[in-house]
């Protein structure tokens, strides 16, 4: 976590967040305190460390399931733009997951990528993919 950390904040961040004049809280603000509380996190879990780690495959391959899942979402959003793939990604992790209900099966379709559309395209101004 301390790499993960440092390398985010030396690295990751200044090389591809964009600065903004006009903003009061500049792109990079978040992410940069993001990475250092992963940095101290992860000094004081190296220096203090608590309990025993147990690998387990099936939770493994949840999280690799996911993260291919990602991978392919941004894909399909770099072909076919945010407002097409949104939906379809939210879909298919839903389904994952075991939700079966419709109306929050729809809600999350739905109202889910039309929020995030709202809130970066119009409220921030910035655009998605």
């Amino acid at each position: 976590m301390v790499a993960a950390g440092a390398i985010l904040l030396f690295w990751v961040i200044p090389n591809h967040t964009e600065l903004a004049d006009s903003e009061w809280l500049q792109p990079a603000t978040l992410p940069k305190i993001t990475s250092i509380i992963m940095i101290l996190a992860g000094f004081l879990h190296f220096t203090f460390p608590l309990g025993k780690v147990e690998f387990d495959w099936t939770f493994s391959k949840r999280v690799g399931l996911f993260f291919l899942i990602g991978i392919a979402g941004l894909y399909l959003m770099s072909l076919i733009g945010f407002i097409l793939a949104a939906p379809i990604l939210i879909t298919v992790v839903m389904i994952i997951v075991g939700e079966r209900r419709p109306l929050w099966l729809i809600s999350g379709i739905i109202l889910l990528p039309a929020s995030i559309w709202f809130l970066i395209s119009f409220l921030l101004n910035r655009p998605l993919p």
